[in-house]
């Protein structure tokens, strides 16, 4: 995950405790080869969040249940 998005996703994992999974994807071709240009990503529950970037006040409406129009895309 790139400084910025880790950054992001930790203010919000000190505020609201969740399961974070870091996976590199030069480790797995199919991975790499769909992700390549768009890291990083970030999915909750096997659901695309975000690319390149991670909006953090998105993050947390969406891990405490609020309902956000254009939150997720997959």
């Amino acid at each position: 995950m790139c400084e910025k998005a880790g950054r992001a996703v930790e203010r919000v994992l000190a505020d609201i405790p969740f399961a974070l999974e870091v996976v590199d994807i030069t480790t797995s071709s199919e991975l790499l080869q769909r992700y390549g240009l768009y890291i990083p990503v970030i999915s909750i529950d096997g659901v695309e969040f975000s690319r390149y970037h991670v909006n953090e006040s998105k993050l947390r409406a969406l891990l405490n249940g609020e309902r956000t129009q254009g939150t997720l895309r997959g």
